[in-house]
């Protein structure tokens, strides 16, 4: 080992409970910042336990309301539920909310989604290229080579929302990778939406670094090899992809 080797920090990953889920089929890493949304917990099915549970969540808010207000959280609290139900009904199903510091210096806000979409079977460069291009509006399209060859891509646009009761219109960031699964019959669909739009730059940088991790098989033991050095030539075998890819 060199002196400059051994002077580096020791790498440090932070890996979520859900990466060792067995039902998961796609995993990806996330950087500091992101909270992630229970979907199941927010949109449950009729007559189950965990209805009865948001079902008395939702009393314990509503309790806590001042009175005057309580029709207001009524509203916001069933409009969660009809945007969760809607993100779920198009395939969503991981979704986090991130909060940052802009370059600016003020926070960002953004929301991050996760979607596995059933297709017809295509070369897996074709399914990237024409995923980006069937988008309303498509802009600043760039096509990934992700580790092992695959192919993926990335665009993002600036989409102006209307004006709403109470909000007015304003500019909505929105990026998105398309990436194919190897069987070639699913795409991964992660996007990211934020007000933020002058950050524009750097949340097309951090999606493009989110592309490298992402992955339909369980990536767990590679990994748990890699962090015990335990790679095929001694020094930890994808270490240094672990660390340009999670930083």
């Amino acid at each position: 080992m060199t002196q400059e080797a051994a002077e580096q920090p020791p790498l440090r990953l932070v890996i979520d409970d859900s990466a060792r889920d067995p039902s998961s089929k796609i995993w990806y890493a996330l950087p500091a910042g992101y909270l992630n949304v229970p979907l199941d917990a927010l949109d449950p099915e009729p007559g189950s336990e965990q209805e009865t549970y948001l079902d008395q969540a939702m009393e314990l808010v509503l309790g806590l309301a001042p009175e005057d207000q309580r029709d207001r959280y009524t509203g916001a609290l069933r409009d969660v539920r009809f945007m969760t139900a809607r993100m779920r009904s198009e395939g969503v199903i991981a979704c986090s909310l991130g909060m940052h510091i802009a370059d600016n210096g003020t926070s960002a806000m953004s929301v991050f989604t996760v979607a596995l979409k059933d297709i017809d079977w295509a070369p897996a460069k074709i399914t990237a290229v024409r995923a980006a291009s069937l988008r309303e509006s498509t802009e600043n399209v760039e096509l990934l080579t992700l580790p092992g060859g695959r192919p993926a891509s990335l665009s993002d646009t600036l989409i102006t929302m209307p004006d709403l009761e109470g909000v007015p219109g304003q500019d909505l960031y929105q990026c998105t990778l398309y990436i194919p699964a190897p069987s070639g019959t699913q795409l991964g669909v992660l996007t990211l939406s934020s007000t933020a739009v002058g950050s524009r730059k750097h949340y097309r940088d951090m999606m493009a670094g989110i592309a490298h991790t992402v992955s339909f098989h369980d990536p767990m033991p590679e990994i748990e090899r890699a962090a015990r050095g335990d790679g095929p030539d001694g020094t930890g075998g994808i270490a240094g992809d672990i660390a340009s890819d999670f930083g």
